[in-house]
């Protein structure tokens, strides 16, 4: 295989079905998929498992993200990883296959793509900031979210992968390490939802995100506890 999808999931029944029909309507289908599982009481495990994708499917065991991601990435073999969100839904069908070619034919370390908001026009324009950020990092620090994170696996294991101590943000905490010539932004879009933001509230994400920026450089910014998944 060629790709390892990396999912991490926690209580996600009514988003994974969408998350694997996306990927199961991609052009490119060089892929196996872990769900790297927090514990979920809900049906997550049963909807992925009874997924048409199921014959590319392993279930792992997960916690936090960076704890989840991690322990999905030691079981691949594959050149190249991709960590998504189980609440994203990819509408270009053609995208996994842009990643590919991307990072495969420019030698990068690190690829991602814009996000986008499907229900709700507020923290779609919040996601046009955060891209706007995005593409201004390609000249100086790389920024990337774990919505949508295509790296090469022998950059990640270099890295030595997501800092598990890291509380928030450990997605950005990695994608900072990698050169900026190094690294790429698909054009194209993944499509988030609003939990998040509804379950802080708009300023507290908007504030998060500032603070991050600026605290770029500070490792130890990323250890703070500040309650940030669900």
């Amino acid at each position: 295989m060629l790709l390892t999808i990396i999912i991490p999931t926690k209580n996600e029944e009514n988003n994974i079905e969408n998350l694997l029909n996306s990927l199961y309507q991609q052009t490119f289908n060089d892929y196996n998929i872990i769900i790297s599982d927090a514990g979920s009481t809900d049906n997550t495990i049963n909807l992925a498992l009874s997924h048409k994708l199921s014959n590319k499917i392993t279930i792992v065991r997960g916690g936090m993200p960076a704890i989840g991601r991690n322990n999905g990435a030691k079981l691949t073999n594959s050149k190249y990883i991709l960590f998504i969100d189980a609440d994203i839904t990819i509408r270009d069908i053609e995208l996994l296959q842009k990643s590919y070619n991307l990072i495969n034919n420019k030698n990068l370390d690190l690829v991602t793509t814009n996000i986008s908001c499907r229900n709700n026009l507020i923290v779609d324009f919040i996601y046009f900031i955060n891209n706007t950020f995005q593409y201004l990092s390609k000249f100086d620090m790389p920024f990337a979210t774990g919505m949508y994170f295509f790296i090469r696996k022998s950059t990640f294991n270099k890295l030595g992968g997501f800092n598990e101590n890291d509380q928030y943000a450990e997605d950005y905490n990695l994608s900072r390490k990698i050169n900026n010539n190094n690294f790429g932004i698909v054009k194209s879009f993944v499509f988030s939802d609003d939990r998040r933001f509804k379950k802080l509230g708009y300023l507290k994400v908007m504030k998060l995100f500032y603070r991050t920026m600026r605290n770029k450089n500070n490792e130890n910014y990323y250890k703070e506890k500040i309650n940030y998944f669900i």
